[in-house]
């Protein structure tokens, strides 16, 4: 098992984690019952939409730099300074151009003009996300995810009471999606104050050879984030655009909304893997600078606490659909309930590719991750455009699984072969 001190740590930074995403998952889940209610599967099928287009490319804002990062201010915190301020210029600057790109690619999408607007509007969740996973960084460098919660929980707070107010006045949904926007903006205000405490502070000044060393570094995870994005997001989009099969009842919006609640809650179920490693990532860099036995002892451990969790929620998961939907919303989301098990039964293959993913780029081995999610978002796309005509979402949902199991499989042989060449080979 883990020595104490590092079990405490990871532990309590995950437990930390975990309460932040409960309270935003709770504010979130109740913002949820509300529009369902209050606007129907019309309004949220808009409001998940609004919702999936800037979640599609919240990685590539990303872009992987939060890995390469946090492993060499894990080796060397001295940098932090000028890591801070050239990684949230990087950060704004990527996150404009996206807001720009997508914006006028929008015109080609059939949409009416309202759901136009309220999607470019909500575009600018990617400039308030990339400021938050910037602060995370450092955050998650020193184990400081309370801090993160703490910020993290404050800007939900503020969407749920704009929620609350712009829907008991039935204010266009654009307008309650915007809210998210705000609280982004509060939660990043958060953030920089925390930030202070660690004894850094937010100056700009470029040094090109960071920007350059972050973003040839980055790259491979990026491109692997892009891939795994177009596996795991763009099926609401693809139900949005094309023809289904009219067997059930719904049009494209209202589909939307039927499988995007059905994912909202899967998404919940998959807090655990994300946060626990966020936690484990820099022991496991730590360990392996300490040798292989070492990294090979935590990692079984991460691997084992991981499955274990994964059979269980999953489990949990399939049974407590119906009640879960039902709460959720609301009668009128029936159809989701079957959409929820599907997904909930593969939840264990998602818990068990995040740490190998990782325990990869902790080798150094990065570079050998983009072809796999290169062949997983063509599974995914080709599967989708074949089965989607037929099965509507109940076909997204299957591939999702099945596009996971892919993932898993490819990964564990480019592990070993990671490992092999790290500590056999040298």
């Amino acid at each position: 098992m883990f020595k104490s001190e590092t079990a405490t740590k990871i532990a309590s930074n995950t437990i930390y984690q975990i309460i932040g995403k409960v309270v935003s998952m709770s504010i979130t889940m109740l913002a949820v019952m509300i529009i369902t209610r209050t606007y129907g599967k019309e309004g949220y099928g808009a409001f998940s939409l609004m919702q999936t287009f800037p979640a599609l490319f919240f990685v590539i804002v990303d872009f992987g730099i939060n890995a390469i990062a946090a492993r060499e201010l894990s080796k060397d915190w001295s940098k932090a300074n000028k890591y801070l301020g050239n990684i949230v210029l990087i950060r704004l600057l990527f996150s404009f151009l996206l807001v720009l790109l997508i914006s006028i690619s929008l015109s080609f999408f059939p949409y009416s003009a309202d759901l136009k607007l309220g999607i470019r509007l909500s575009l600018l969740l990617l400039c308030t996300q990339s400021l938050f996973t910037t602060a995370n960084i450092f955050f998650q460098v020193k184990l400081k995810y309370s801090y993160s919660t703490i910020s993290y929980t404050l800007g939900y707070f503020v969407i749920l009471a704009l929620v609350l107010i712009l829907s008991y006045f039935k204010v266009d949904i654009k307008w309650v999606n915007f809210s998210y926007v705000i609280g982004g903006i509060v939660t990043f205000l958060m953030c920089l104050k925390f930030i202070k405490k660690l004894g850094l502070e937010l100056s700009f000044s470029v040094d090109k050879d960071l920007w350059k060393y972050l973003i040839l570094s980055s790259l491979p995870l990026g491109i692997m984030f892009c891939f795994s994005q177009i596996s795991f997001k763009q099926d609401s989009l693809m139900i949005s655009v094309m023809k289904l099969p009219t067997s059930y009842g719904l049009n494209n919006t209202e589909s939307v909304a039927i499988y995007a609640l059905a994912y909202k809650v899967f998404e919940v179920l998959l807090v655990i893997p994300t946060f626990f490693m966020n936690s484990a990532y820099p022991v496991l860099v730590r360990h392996m600078m300490e040798g292989k036995e070492k990294l090979k002892h935590t990692f079984s451990n991460v691997i084992l606490f991981l499955f274990c969790s994964g059979a269980l929620i999953g489990l949990l998961g399939v049974v407590a659909s119906p009640i879960a939907i039902r709460i959720i919303g609301g009668e009128g989301f029936n159809q989701s309930v079957l959409a929820l098990r599907i997904l909930s039964s593969g939840l264990v293959v998602f818990y068990l590719t995040q740490p190998i993913s990782w325990l990869i780029v902790t080798l150094g081995y990065q570079s050998r991750l983009p072809f796999i999610y290169f062949l997983s978002a063509i599974f995914n796309v080709v599967a989708n455009i074949l089965f989607i005509p037929k099965y509507s979402f109940y076909a997204s949902a299957v591939i999702t699984i099945l596009t996971e199991i892919v993932i898993l499989i490819l990964l564990v042989f480019t592990a070993k072969k990671s490992w092999k060449d790290k500590y056999v080979k040298s």
